[in-house]
């Protein structure tokens, strides 16, 4: 049985059911190819493996230094790369899973070095400093498909800071680019989504 210390993610499942298999229309028995960046214990990582990911193709790369951020404390952080290792494990599906255990510029420098077959889904889940979730947007959308989507989590973060916030980073990149994506539906509160355009 999987483990986990945390639950900031069962909130978001209702959501998450409505946009990929109603809005999206997502079968789980149609190969997939999704990216998340920032996996923690695998919450998420799990979902992905048991929802969207049943197909024998199917395929999860997870990118995180298991490091934790500010907002970690050492509690939540000690041993936490082999609580998700075990957790991944204890899902049945850690074949399907490649786990790039490095920073998201890295880790995404590196799928966009390697080419290839294109994430129809990127999970952007991790640092929540603005000049990060900049980097990890502006990055994402190259390695993002014609209509490939990216979801950003934690969009109105509550901190004082706004550059320890990923708003002002989300909506810096979407009014950039707000000719080339389509948002998607949902509460535009704690996450925010948006296809890039076909064409």
């Amino acid at each position: 049985m999987p483990h986990f210390t945390e639950d900031w993610f069962s909130g978001h499942i209702p959501y998450w059911e409505r946009l990929f298999f109603e809005e999206l229309g997502w079968r789980p028995e149609t190969p997939r190819r999704v990216v998340e960046i920032g996996s923690f214990e695998g919450r998420s990582t799990l979902w992905f493996l048991a929802n969207l990911l049943r197909h024998p193709e199917s395929r999860l790369t997870c990118i995180d230094t298991f490091a934790g951020g500010a907002e970690h404390d050492a509690a939540q952080t000690t041993g936490l790369f082999e609580r998700f290792q075990a957790n991944l494990a204890a899902s049945g599906a850690a074949a399907k899973a490649e786990v790039l255990r490095c920073d998201s510029a890295t880790g995404l420098l590196t799928l966009l070095g390697r080419g290839g077959e294109a994430p129809d889904l990127i999970y952007i889940d991790g640092s929540h400093e603005a000049p990060d979730v900049l980097t990890d947007l502006v990055l994402a959308f190259r390695l993002a498909p014609e209509g490939g989507v990216i979801l950003c989590d934690d969009y109105l973060w509550p901190h004082p800071d706004v550059l320890r916030s990923p708003k002002l980073a989300i909506d810096a990149f979407t009014t950039i680019h707000r000719n080339q994506i389509e948002f998607l539906d949902g509460p535009h509160r704690a996450q925010l989504g948006f296809r890039k355009r076909l064409g």
